[in-house]
């Protein structure tokens, strides 16, 4: 009976119904009388009353923290208003989230709680924390305190996340959606959401995933967003770089790389339309340039800078000032501090036989910078002469450059260079850019290895206090972990003697030299440099010699006593040698037969793979044929049922009981009513007629009655005075009688 009573009530009613329901403190029965009147069938047709009925339906669940009501309501609403009143629309969704952020600053403000203390708003307390916040021993004050805040940050983020499940692929409200999901980064970004921010991303990427799938449909719905529309590209690409802007806010880095590699799919699908504005690239190079640093990737961090740099010269047809002369200078320090080899993958990359999913990563970071190869160190180097960016640069910085990239002093550039890194520093405090600073550690890095390279190819051995003076970025402990690493990066060959305190270059053992020393017999430039310095230091030690007797006599004497030591060691020596050149030679044939093992396991599993897949398609496509069958026959079926309805229909509207069914349902109701609802109906509006006739003949049989007794009471009155005049006139008529029948006689 309620139900019926609420579906007939009219709008303006329900909220005046609202009003008093909220006037002596009942707001869940508001809520429900809202409710009931947004869900009845009959609201068809939007008008300005429902704007405020849905303003008061959104305060009333802000007011009772109910979002799952909030959701259904919007949705009824949305259908309502989405292609004939979307102001309406965005006004109430921007009152619902107006209303749950001022409860929530409201709550924060009341509250003692922090943010990082609510790990996740979709999770509720746990018997745990309910169990340590009672046995804590806090006041109950205080624990109240800190519950203030959870349940109303809970509901914001079910808000937000309602609102943009509502509005997803809707062309209608496209806008609106784009501005609520950046609404949302504010969101989390102020209550540092982390774990929520996760949540927004995947399912904006859910949404866009979505949208794509949609435009491969059969039929596309007449409001979906298509991607061939310049202005939807154009609000994703600028809510995806709000997106990756709050994420290095934040510092999500994981999330950062995902959104780039969003942006990137976006501009992909948009490049034949040039929808991105070179502005937009040069932000998103900026943004993934971060994102790349933050990663320690210095290569592709120098790319990014270098592809922002030549976006900002061709944006600006005269690039020069304090502008260029920063871009210049970043992207020349970055490049700086590049290690060599960055490009090649590592030791460990290589011993887990992962090299080809290698090469594929950087392909793909390749392809986020829209650079046709993958670049390298020396490709950046060519590149950045080519344009003249080292004389674009600042001149502390270009100084720097060149005596990294030109100069040969491996004793003095390491000093040199850490004077030139502090100068750098010092320009980019006075100019503003902090960013200057943050090279510093990975140019002397790169500077280090470059030394140690340099002094590989002159010296033999040398001692590591004297290497220490030669590079002063580090001290001793972290002076071997450096050698140590560009060791294992097979940038130089050498070991470390901790009884004599030196360090060696080159190998000790032919059968230790790496691939790329064996593969190649051809004498590097640096090997001649290092022959010519070993012969000039053989001929002095000669001279020495020849001068000096007493130093031939005393090296005789040592050499004999070593040729001693040899005899009584040698065949012991020759065993170990021999042994150990037997265990290298079994490890290379064990190798090579695991090596051939697992080629051999890799191409049984590849070809298993390809049966399987073989084997799916063909179930696939089998089963898709016979989707494609049933898909046909009903369509067939589906056909005719649509020309029987169509029949049915034109028939229908010949009988005068169609009208009364159209001002009664509605035209669209009955359209779409099969033949049995269509005579349920029809009966329906006879009974109602049989009912109504029924109550017409006894109102009007009551009605005679009325009459017909009313008609008796006043015959009776004039029966009563005809009896009366009779009595009164009856003793004289009969004795007229009488007289008259005594004279006939």
């Amino acid at each position: 009976m309620r139900a019926n009573y609420h579906q007939s009530q009219k709008p303006e009613a329900a909220l005046q119904r609202a009003h008093e329901f909220i006037s002596v403190g009942k707001q869940r029965d508001a809520l429900q009388n809202l409710y009931d009147l947004i869900k009845g069938r009959r609201q068809k047709q939007w008008s300005q009353i429902h704007e405020q009925i849905m303003l008061k339906y959104v305060e009333l669940c802000v007011s009772l923290r109910n979002s799952t009501v909030a959701k259904d309501g919007l949705y009824q609403y949305k259908m309502l208003t989405q292609q004939v009143a979307v102001k309406s629309l965005e006004t109430v969704f921007s009152a619902l989230l107006t209303l749950a952020e001022k409860k929530t600053l409201e709550a924060q403000k009341s509250s003692i709680e922090k943010m990082e203390e609510i790990d996740d708003l979709d999770v509720a307390d746990t018997p745990e924390n309910l169990l340590l916040s009672v046995v804590s021993g806090a006041v109950p004050q205080d624990r109240m305190d800190r519950t203030v805040l959870s349940p109303w940050l809970r509901f914001q983020w079910d808000t937000y996340r309602n609102c943009l499940d509502l509005l997803r692929n809707n062309v209608y409200v496209e806008q609106i959606y784009h501005n609520f999901a950046r609404q949302s980064f504010a969101f989390c970004l102020r209550y540092k959401r982390r774990n929520e921010f996760r949540k927004l991303s995947d399912m904006l990427r859910l949404h866009l995933t979505q949208v794509q799938k949609a435009q491969q449909a059969q039929t596309i719905p007449a409001h979906a967003v298509k991607l061939t529309n310049i202005d939807s590209l154009t609000l994703m690409l600028e809510t995806r770089l709000c997106q990756l802007d709050t994420a290095i806010n934040m510092e999500l880095w994981q999330e950062a790389y995902k959104t780039a590699e969003d942006l990137h799919n976006l501009m992909q699908i948009g490049k034949d339309k040039k929808i991105a504005k070179p502005s937009s690239y040069a932000n998103y190079y900026d943004k993934i340039a971060l994102v790349f640093w933050k990663g320690g990737n210095t290569l592709f961090h120098a790319a990014s800078l270098l592809q922002k740099f030549n976006i900002h010269k061709d944006m600006k047809k005269q690039f020069t000032g304090e502008e260029a002369t920063d871009q210049a200078t970043k992207v020349l320090l970055a490049t700086l501090s590049i290690p060599d080899g960055a490009e090649r993958p590592s030791i460990l990359t290589k011993h887990l036989d992962i090299e080809e999913q290698h090469i594929a990563n950087t392909r793909i970071l390749s392809a986020l910078l829209r650079m046709p190869i993958i670049p390298t160190r020396d490709g950046i180097l060519k590149e950045i002469a080519r344009l003249n960016i080292p004389e674009i640069a600042a001149p502390e910085v270009f100084k720097l450059y060149k005596s990294i990239e030109f100069n040969f002093d491996p004793l003095h550039i390491a000093v040199n260079v850490q004077e030139m890194l502090l100068e750098v520093e010092q320009l980019g405090e006075k100019l503003g850019y902090c960013e200057y600073g943050q090279y510093s550690n990975s140019i002397k890095k790169t500077v280090a290895a470059k030394i140690v390279k340099q002094i590989s190819s002159i010296y033999e051995s040398i001692t590591l206090e004297r290497l220490s003076e030669i590079i002063p970025f580090y001290d001793r402990m972290h002076l071997e972990q450096f050698l140590v690493d560009i060791c294992k990066q097979n940038l130089v060959s050498a070991h470390i003697d901790h009884c004599r305190n030196c360090i060696y270059f080159g190998h000790v053992d032919s059968l230790l030299a790496s691939e790329l020393e064996s593969e190649n017999g051809n004498i590097s430039e640096i090997s001649k440099i290092k022959t010519h310095v070993s012969s000039f230091y053989s001929i002095l030690q000669d001279a020495h010699l020849d001068i000096d007797q007493s130093l031939v006599k005393e090296l005789q004497e040592k050499l004999a006593r070593q040729i001693k030591i040899y005899l009584s060691h040698k065949d012991g020596d020759f065993e170990r040698i021999l042994g150990r050149r037997k265990r290298i030679e079994l490890y290379k044939e064990n190798t090579e037969l695991m090596k051939k093992e697992k080629l051999f396991q890799s191409q049984m599993l590849a070809n298993k793979q390809e049966e399987k897949r073989r084997t799916e398609e063909y179930k696939k496509l089998m089963e898709e044929n016979k989707e494609n069958e049933q898909h046909r026959k009903l369509a067939e079926q589906v056909e005719i049922q649509r020309k029987v309805a169509a029949d049915r229909l034109k028939k229908l509207k010949s009988q005068p009981l169609y009208e009364m069914l159209v001002k009664e349902l509605g035209e669209e109701a009955v359209e779409k009513m099969d033949l049995q609802q269509f005579t349920r109906e029809k009966l329906k509006i006879l009974d109602k007629e049989r009912k109504e006739q029924q109550n017409k003949l006894l109102q009007q049989e009551k009605k005679f009655d009325y009459y017909v007794r009313a008609i008796h009471l006043e015959e009776m009155l004039v029966l009563k005075e005809l009896s009366d005049e009779r009595q009164t006139s009856a003793p004289a008529l009969f004795d007229q009688y009488e007289t008259r029948r005594i004279d006939e006689v």
